[in-house]
């Protein structure tokens, strides 16, 4: 993006959440080049539909790392049902044991997690996965 669509990005932004942009002239310049940083390397329209793919999800202004997050989901391709299964296993572990909340980066995969629950172990239970995973349709 170049530094007017970065300006009207951020401007389109902040309007959508009815907030305003710092009202002193540096601490505007500070926020513009902070979102510069941080999504300034994106396309202008891909930013904009993360943007508006928030509006639904989010109360209060999405952060620039929050859309970048958001541009990310929007353009990672879907994992194949041995890849999917991979990002399961991780995912599994890492919220049973305590260590944190995952969100799995695709739909996807979230809708076969929604369905089949977080306690497969076997390879009965990944067959099971795999089955369920190549049945779930994505919808966005």
């Amino acid at each position: 993006m170049n530094k007017q669509e970065l300006t009207e990005t951020v401007e389109l932004i902040y309007a959508m959440w009815n907030k305003e942009l710092p009202v002193n002239i540096e601490a505007k310049k500070m926020t513009y080049r902070a979102w510069n940083i941080i999504i300034g390397d994106l396309p202008q329209t891909e930013v904009i539909e993360a943007s508006k793919r928030l509006t639904s999800k989010e109360t209060y202004l999405p952060t620039a790392g929050l859309i970048r997050t958001e541009h990310r989901r929007m353009t990672i391709k879907e994992p194949t049902a041995a890849q999917a299964w991979n990002q399961y296993t991780h995912i599994r572990d890492a919220i049973n044991s305590g260590t944190t909340q995952y969100e799995p980066p695709h739909p996807r995969l979230q809708k076969t997690i929604q369905q089949v629950g977080l306690n497969l172990h076997t390879n009965d239970d990944r067959r099971h996965f795999t089955e369920t995973y190549n049945t779930v349709e994505e919808t966005q």
